[in-house]
């Protein structure tokens, strides 16, 4: 397939996901039982079926579903996303506030994700064959099963409350970010310090491996110097759709942990019924995650064309 041709299926690829996301989203709020012209007069007005009605016609919920969402995707192309029914501000500066906070945790994560699985993989990798590298990779597997929810309920509970060494809420800095970010690497460190550790041992054995042996070269130096950069090299596509799913998975986190990122805002929106706002966290985690697809599948277009010339 020509690089042209490619590019123009994942561009294709964006678009039709975030078609059938928002859809699927305007379809899913119609089927609910609760009426969003109901709990916005429950809020701001005494509750009477003509001032329900009323509100339901000014919001245009009156109107056919197809009619509605073709309106909410004309306003979009303007880069409209109309105003909040809670706070009655713009749903952009909304979402780009959230979407500060959510890139702050998972830029961070990622961090953790990477440095920790470089370090995990390796010593998997050494220790394989000793007591300590079974109970290791028993933990690391473990770790992976354990839910990034459970884990931040957890350190609130141990961390913050019962040993004092952070507080629960009002931390600046880097500490406002770092405990959630902590808790949604944990399992992404136990489940590429695996992987990591699998591609290293392919890599070992590999015709330049044998060859660094003769020159009699120890496996240690061998691995760090030319198994592992092989070894990250074949895991980064996966990584980059792992980046995906951590921005969407952040949401019960940022919850826990009173973080207004998206996550936060779709469980706040959704409480309240605030359907611009659930429109516009629902596409921009669809743009996010579909984003971070695409990059992954050119990293492993581009290793493959690597791979291809260099045999």
């Amino acid at each position: 397939m020509s690089t042209k041709r490619f590019l123009l299926q994942k561009i294709l690829q964006l678009f039709l996901t975030l078609f059938l996301v928002t859809a699927i989203a305007f379809i899913l709020m119609k089927l609910s039982p609760i009426d969003a012209a109901e709990a916005y007069a429950r809020r701001v007005f005494t509750v009477d079926n003509s001032r329900i009605e009323l509100i339901r016609e000014e919001m245009g919920l009156n109107r056919p579903l197809v009619v509605q969402y073709l309106d909410w995707l004309g306003d979009l192309l303007h880069f409209d996303l109309g105003t909040s029914l809670v706070d009655n501000k713009d749903v952009f500066l909304i979402v780009g506030t959230a979407a500060k906070e959510t890139a702050c945790i998972v830029l961070l994560a990622t961090v953790l994700q990477a440095a920790g699985a470089l370090i995990l993989g390796t010593l998997l990798y050494l220790a394989r064959r000793n007591f300590a590298g079974k109970v290791l990779g028993f933990v690391s597997i473990a770790a992976i099963s354990i839910p990034a929810f459970y884990l931040a309920t957890s350190f609130i509970d141990v961390v913050a409350v019962r040993w004092n060494l952070i507080n629960v809420a009002g931390n600046t800095g880097l500490m406002r970010y770092l405990p959630a970010a902590l808790c949604l690497a944990v399992s992404g460190i136990a489940f590429f310090g695996q992987m990591l550790s699998k591609a290293i041992q392919r890599a070992m054995n590999e015709d330049s491996v044998l060859y660094a042996r003769c020159r009699g070269l120890s496996d240690r130096y061998i691995v760090v110097r030319y198994a592992l950069p092989q070894a990250v090299i074949s895991i980064v596509p996966t990584f980059m759709q792992m980046m995906g799913m951590c921005m969407a998975g952040s949401a019960i986190v940022e919850n826990i942990f009173s973080l207004p990122g998206l996550g936060y805002r779709i469980v706040d929106s959704l409480t309240n019924r605030d359907l611009p706002v659930i429109y516009a966290t629902v596409l921009f985690l669809a743009f996010a995650l579909v984003i971070f697809n695409i990059l992954a599948d050119i990293i492993q277009r581009l290793l493959q064309t690597r791979k291809g010339g260099a045999a």
